[in-house]
């Protein structure tokens, strides 16, 4: 009986661990980068027939004259593309 309880225990902490990594990912990923400095940028949605996604585009402070650009779904990532462009 002793056994049992020293597994089912085992199984709850595991099953605990689990948890609380993959549900608190975000969490986990705004304490690594709390200290990184934050970039602006301009962020829509964009309607095309039966597959809405939203874009996100911003400045490079590395290379002024590069714009970057990045989609997303609901399901993921679509792409993301960097260009250059006149100031």
């Amino acid at each position: 009986m002793k056994n049992f309880i020293m597994a089912q225990a085992a199984m709850l902490t595991v099953f605990g661990i689990v948890v609380a990594t993959t549900a608190q990912a975000g969490f986990f990923s705004s304490w690594a980068t709390g200290d990184w400095p934050t970039q602006e940028s301009t962020a829509y949605k964009v309607e095309a027939y039966g597959f809405d996604f939203r874009v996100y585009e911003w400045r490079s402070t590395e290379s002024p004259n590069t714009v970057c650009t990045a989609s997303f779904t609901d399901t993921g990532a679509i792409g993301m593309q960097c260009f250059s462009v006149s100031q």
